[in-house]
């Protein structure tokens, strides 16, 4: 196994835990549970559905991409047979919804400054919350299929 299937492997396994971990965390503070002090705050942070839709349109969703991205990472450890389309349809996906919620906050920015203009601004810091999910979300896709066209085997057979 190469070191950039290694790479891709451990990407792979941290952001599906951390999808996990935000879906769980946000969906627990719905019902009313959350761990007190910054871990009840960073669980709610590392949901999608805090700064995007809602709970109910993102928390399932989300714990699904999470686990996608868990066996993505189990077939780049093993070597699956379909794993290049595999990577380039998650990350062909997960680039359009980083580059939607980058929009989404360069919208909320614009809304917080025109609300800070006119006297209120009480929550014009949560205007940077889909930053602060998008861009990196973005980061790892473009890297993601980068390294997945330069690393992987690409038979044509292969492809469906």
């Amino acid at each position: 196994m190469s070191w950039i299937q290694r790479l891709l492997t451990l990407a792979h396994l941290v952001l599906g835990l951390l999808l996990l971990l935000g879906a769980v965390g946000f969906a627990a503070a719905v019902v009313g549970i959350r761990p007190p002090g910054r871990a009840g705050q960073w669980l709610v942070l590392l949901s999608l559905g805090y700064s995007f839709l809602g709970p109910f349109l993102t928390s399932l969703p989300q714990a699904a991409l999470g686990v996608w991205m868990l066996v993505l990472s189990r077939w780049l450890w093993t070597g699956h047979r379909r794993l290049r389309t595999a990577l380039l349809v998650t990350h062909g996906f997960l680039l359009l919804l980083g580059s939607l919620l980058v929009v989404v906050g360069f919208h909320a920015v614009d809304a917080a400054e025109r609300s800070t203009a006119n006297g209120g601004g009480l929550l014009s810091p949560v205007a940077f919350l889909p930053f602060l999910q998008g861009v990196p979300l973005t980061i790892f896709a473009l890297c993601s299929i980068v390294i997945s066209l330069a690393g992987t085997d690409h038979d044509r057979r292969q492809l469906p």
